[in-house]
């Protein structure tokens, strides 16, 4: 059975000018162990499926058809509780600029231990800071006991975007979503933050839906490829095939 299966799913923007449609009928599936490119160039809709399956759209945003499976069950009509309920243990994300994904008043140990305590309540103080550890650890920090009392702007982007990486691994997630996750960075930093998701994948067992418009991301990456435009997935299939075809001329 797939982790997670999208079918149909349509979702507009309304605006005082007019509805605009953000996503036109998309379906697509992942499976256990797997790591998915959605790629397609700025606009097409790949951040929107994102947020659309995690229910972080704006106000404005109404799906207009669609269903959405986890493990066969369907979370189409998902309350905001159920929701955060599979965001704390089943769904993660990480976004694209991890300076506005940590809160700049807290150190990054303490936000990670938070992060800790959701996931697992019954742990003393004590064992959620080795917890702590041991996630900065995993995600290739150096000496975590100095790290957890720094703030995020003690921080290069590239050790900020591993406390974020840490921060969604807390919740032991069945599926990662990384939106765009590399982006802000360096290429040196780029290509380590991506060899990080293909490590903890095969330690973790976990899938990666990588939303990315990079071609070079995704071939390094990713298992199968999915291509968007206007709001509509028009082509998915294994990654070599994929790119045997030329797909990085579709995307630019």
């Amino acid at each position: 059975m797939d982790l997670l299966q999208v079918k149909d799913l349509s979702v507009s923007f309304c605006r005082p000018e007019g509805e605009k449609e953000a996503l036109k009928n998309v379906s697509f599936s992942l499976r256990k162990g797997e790591v998915l490119a959605v790629m397609g160039e700025a606009g097409c809709g790949k951040s929107v499926l994102c947020k659309s399956i995690l229910k972080l759209l704006p106000d404005i945003a109404v799906v207009r058809t669609g269903h959405i499976y986890v493990k066969g069950e369907e979370i189409t009509g998902y309350s905001d509780k159920q929701m955060q309920k599979l965001r704390g243990s089943f769904f993660s994300a990480v976004f694209q600029n991890p300076m506005t994904a940590l809160n700049p008043c807290m150190s990054v140990g303490e936000q990670i231990v938070e992060a800790v305590r959701l996931r697992h309540p019954q742990l003393s103080r004590g064992e959620r800071r080795q917890k702590t550890e041991e996630l900065m650890e995993l995600v290739g920090l150096d000496h975590p006991k100095e790290r957890v009392g720094q703030y995020p702007f003690q921080l290069s982007g590239g050790m900020a975007q591993r406390c974020v990486i840490a921060i969604a691994l807390a919740a032991e997630p069945e599926v990662l979503f990384a939106d765009e996750a590399t982006t802000a960075l360096d290429v040196t930093v780029q290509a380590q933050i991506l060899e990080l998701f293909l490590e903890l994948r095969k330690r973790m067992g976990m899938s990666i839906v990588l939303i990315t418009h990079n071609p070079g991301v995704a071939a390094q990456t990713a298992n199968r490829v999915a291509l968007m435009r206007g709001g509509e997935l028009y082509r998915i299939g294994d990654v070599e095939e994929m790119f045997e075809e030329g797909i990085s001329c579709e995307i630019t």
